[in-house]
């Protein structure tokens, strides 16, 4: 059997939850709470790059608990916390199945693959700047909802800064930058082609 990674331990706490019925936010944060706030910050990460994205509202709802817990950590903050109001969400628990099930072989393909690379980028006060990159680019998610793709690329920005701080492995963080600034190019894109298509 292969060797599991710190990624795929989350992505196994979220499905054995789903196993014993509906779960809430507080349910998933209380699991991870011993683990420290950044499997708290991958795990919206995964939801929002999941096929559960298709839901309306989910992106931005993940998204809003991505601010919370990316402001805690460029304060320094090593476990996370939310207000009732967004723990009190429930999964919809068929569709988590689904997008977990989806989802494994990306996952184990991050966990094989990521190593200690230019960890100086993710260590210290580089980390604290990245909690921050993450916390400005969530706050679009709301506003970007009916892009396609945008909310996508934010969270796969997120989830791949989370492996980088993880892991130590500073290529994943410049991966996930580069997405964000993918991001930030397709409303740009979708404004020129909507244009394009009037004229």
């Amino acid at each position: 059997m292969a060797k599991k990674g710190p990624i795929t331990d989350i992505l196994d706490i979220l499905e054995a939850r789903i196993a014993t019925g509906p779960v809430d936010g507080r349910d998933l944060f209380d699991a991870l709470d011993a683990a420290g706030l950044v499997p708290a910050l991958m795990l919206p990460a995964l939801l929002i790059v999941s096929p559960l994205s298709a839901i309306p509202l989910f992106s931005s709802f993940c998204g809003l608990i991505i601010v919370f817990i990316a402001l805690q950590g460029a304060f320094g903050r090593k476990h996370p916390w939310l207000p009732g109001w967004l723990l009190d969400r429930h999964l919809p628990t068929q569709r988590t199945k689904n997008a977990v099930a989806v989802m494994r072989r990306v996952i184990s393909w991050l966990d094989r693959v990521a190593q200690r690379r230019l960890s100086l980028l993710v260590r210290g006060p580089m980390s604290r700047l990245l909690y921050l990159a993450c916390a400005c680019a969530a706050a679009f998610i709301p506003f970007l909802e009916l892009v396609p793709m945008s909310s996508t690329t934010i969270g796969a920005g997120i989830l791949l800064i989370s492996v980088g701080i993880l892991t130590r492995d500073g290529i994943f963080a410049v991966m996930g930058l580069v997405c964000f600034g993918l991001a930030s190019l397709i409303p740009l894109f979708v404004v020129t082609q909507v244009a394009a298509l009037a004229a």
